[in-house]
């Protein structure tokens, strides 16, 4: 009998247990690792859907040793915050097989530096009020966010000093507020054509330290909702083919860099003028790849990443992905200021605008907002299909129009609020 693949597993990964189990199908049997603490429904679920096992997560020797028991010879996770984990377990399970160990955001940063690969000056925040000094060094921006934090949380982009004002006031008093890490802000090439963000991901998945992607691709963004949220994601990249090729081989060095071994890797980079920049590096599948993939393209995603992750024979020949559509998910975000949703826009008539694929939620009335949560705290998520660019591109801002008007929301004091900034830039990309 083939031996399982272990995926630890925990809320906030970019492939659910649902995913992973329809992608291993038959063919890859598949062990659930969680916490032993864990509750609620993701243990319903595990259970309903694969053999699950339940482990210390504090504890690395007595994970490795209950997953080896269980069977297991290969582990990987879709959890930004148990990348390091699944790394130690590797190396336990087979010490010969030369696994790396994956580091935090600023151990990264130092790597990428070493090796050439960044130029980003950085620094951990051992207090709020430090971040002015920073910004009046560094002069273009100060980015702030977790030491390992995942989908916009707690990040901030500080380009004055009223934000650093709106930084301190907010953490400055705060007990509970994660350790942070700052790092310089790099602004990217502006894309107009459609009104782009500054800065792209580079989707990988490879074999092995040092060799070719068995798989790359480039994903195009959303601008920015305050401070620093992502909003969205856009697929295929709009980029020319020159442009994706060197972006690609930025991506590998810098996976060779820290060095990353056999897995999926997320890594986010800011184009630039005369070379590109990279953001960070995640030691999983992009969040979004691969249903995005499913939906416009030819390729399982999550098969591929779950066949590296278990060491599964690679065929010789890089493979490509061709796009039949373009497709997008929108991340719409309240305001920073919202608290609690005043008004919400009807389900089903979101799902009959036109290109709606897929409404995953639409928060309802009363429900509270927390900016703090990034992407996470999004009020409404949807998937958009377009048979262009442009086509994709409208679609997005109506829809986003459509939600700025039918959403209300309200501070913690219960006074309206609003905020314009955000669907200004998707309009204007000067803005």
């Amino acid at each position: 009998m083939k031996r399982p693949l272990a995926v630890l597993i925990a809320e906030r990964g970019s492939l659910t247990p649902v995913e992973i189990v329809t992608a291993a199908g038959d063919t890859l049997p598949v062990l659930f690792v969680l916490d032993e603490g864990a509750e609620g429904p993701l243990r319903l679920v595990a259970e309903s859907l694969a053999p699950t096992l339940y482990a210390d997560f504090t504890d690395v020797e007595g994970c490795a040793a209950a997953i080896a028991a269980a069977g297991a010879a290969a582990v990987t996770t879709f959890t930004d915050r148990l990348c390091p984990l699944a790394a130690r377990i590797r190396r336990r399970l087979r010490p010969a097989g030369g696994h790396e160990l994956w580091s935090h955001k600023e151990e990264q940063r130092r790597r990428l530096v070493a090796a050439g690969v960044s130029r980003v000056r950085s620094t951990v925040l051992d207090e709020p009020e430090q971040a002015r000094t920073l910004l009046a060094q560094w002069g273009s921006g100060v980015v702030v966010k977790p030491v390992n934090g995942v989908a916009s949380a707690h990040t901030w982009l500080l380009r004055s000093p009223k934000d650093v004002d709106e930084f301190t006031s907010a953490l400055g008093h705060r007990d509970d507020a994660p350790p942070l890490f700052a790092e310089e802000f790099i602004a990217g090439l502006p894309r107009e054509t459609p009104r782009l963000a500054d800065y792209v991901s580079v989707e990988v998945i490879r074999p092995a330290t040092g060799t070719a992607p068995r798989l790359a691709f480039v994903t195009d963004r959303a601008p920015l909702a305050a401070p620093c949220r992502e909003t969205g994601l856009m697929w295929p990249t709009s980029l020319p083919e020159t442009a994706v090729a060197r972006l690609v081989a930025t991506a590998n060095d810098a996976l060779d860099a820290l060095p990353a071994g056999p897995g999926s890797y997320h890594v986010e980079i800011k184009p630039g003028p005369d070379r590109d920049e990279i953001i960070e590096v995640n030691g999983r599948l992009g969040g979004f790849v691969a249903r995005a993939a499913r939906y416009g393209a030819d390729l399982d995603v999550a098969r591929l990443a779950l066949d590296v992750a278990a060491g599964s024979p690679d065929r010789a020949q890089r493979l490509t992905i061709t796009w039949r559509r373009c497709v997008a998910v929108l991340l719409f975000p309240a305001p920073q200021a919202a608290r609690r949703i005043s008004r919400a826009p009807d389900r089903r008539i979101l799902s009959r605008r036109p290109g709606v694929l897929a409404v995953d939620q639409v928060r309802g009335e009363g429900e509270p907002c927390a900016w703090q949560r990034g992407t996470d705290d999004a009020v409404a998520t949807l998937w958009l299909a377009g048979d262009s660019h442009r086509e994709l591109w409208d679609r997005f801002l109506d829809i986003a129009e459509y939600l700025h008007t039918t959403f209300a929301f309200v501070d913690g004091q219960r006074k309206p609020v609003a905020d314009q900034g955000w669907l200004q830039r998707l309009r204007d990309p000067d803005a």
